[in-house]
């Protein structure tokens, strides 16, 4: 097959998986059923969706992003995951070509935008999700032969498992015990434990350190945002009652950022360019 209609049909694979992981991700956000109903429905009102407005990106501008039975508006986040995966599909395509490598990159993107969405609106990543995702990912590097960053050998996924998933889990719970606070979550490490196991141990730091990279600037912002609402109840509070004032000030110096999204993006980040980051990493001539 030729370059152009190849990656033009990678490109459309990658939206309908796109759109298929917003489905996902909100549905099992909200304890539902991926099968029923079978079709997508507004979340405001339920109505379904008719076909046409089920293309993805199409359908969204179609509905100039309002349901047309209640005119609530639909989020932005679902043509944006739907572009994301269409892009990626084209990345992926003209890394792997028509390899069942291919096939094994677009599984994961797909997994990894349904966990990003689901972290980013209950803050959880289901171990129904990563576990099983590792054991499948261990199975592709147990069976796919090498080529580029996947197909990396049993051994070496069973290695980047146990460096992913021990490392974060082990920083978790030092973490626990020097604080007395949660920072990272377990699902943070069972997720890696899905990185290692797909991509091997060398993934894990670039992920790691992409990961925080991608996450520093939303995790500023969060801070200063809660601080400023904190600093404002403070000197609201302060003539009333000055124990409480002191109680939220304090709790507004903490915040909450969802890491898992993070951690996805840079992990497909070294899917698709693992080699380079690597030797930028090391100082080495590219490959």
């Amino acid at each position: 097959m030729d370059a152009a209609p190849f990656l033009i049909l990678c490109a459309l694979l990658g939206l309908v998986l796109g759109s298929f992981a917003t489905c996902a991700g909100h549905r099992l956000a909200h304890g539902g059923s991926l099968l029923f109903p079978a079709r997508s429905y507004c979340p405001a009102c339920g109505t379904q969706l008719t076909w046409r407005e089920n293309i993805p990106l199409l359908g969204w501008l179609l509905l100039r992003g309002r349901c047309r039975f209640c005119r609530a508006p639909i989020p932005l986040r679902y043509p944006l995951t739907e572009l994301a995966s269409g892009l990626f599909a084209l990345a992926a395509g003209h890394v792997f070509g028509p390899t069942p490598h291919l096939l094994a990159a677009l599984c994961f993107a797909t997994l990894c935008l349904v966990l990003t969405l689901i972290d980013l609106e209950v803050m959880l990543l289901p171990d129904a999700l990563t576990l099983p995702g590792a054991a499948a990912a261990l199975a592709c590097s147990a069976l796919l032969p090498p080529l580029w960053t996947l197909g990396v050998g049993w051994r070496a996924g069973l290695l980047g498992a146990a460096v992913g998933g021990g490392g974060l889990w082990l920083i978790a719970r030092l973490y626990r015990l020097a604080r007395g606070l949660e920072g990272l979550g377990l699902g943070d490490a069972k997720l890696m434990l899905l990185v290692g196991a797909l991509l091997g141990p060398l993934a894990v730091p670039l992920t790691l350190v992409g990961g925080a990279l991608f996450a520093l600037p939303f995790g500023i912002a969060a801070a200063r945002r809660n601080a400023g609402d904190a600093a404002e109840a403070e000197a609201e509070d302060a003539e009333d009652d000055e124990d409480d004032a002191e109680r939220i000030g304090g709790a507004g110096l903490k915040t909450a950022v969802p890491f898992g999204p993070f951690l996805c993006a840079a992990a497909l980040l070294y899917l698709l360019a693992g080699p380079h980051l690597l030797h930028w990493w090391l100082g080495l001539p590219l490959p």
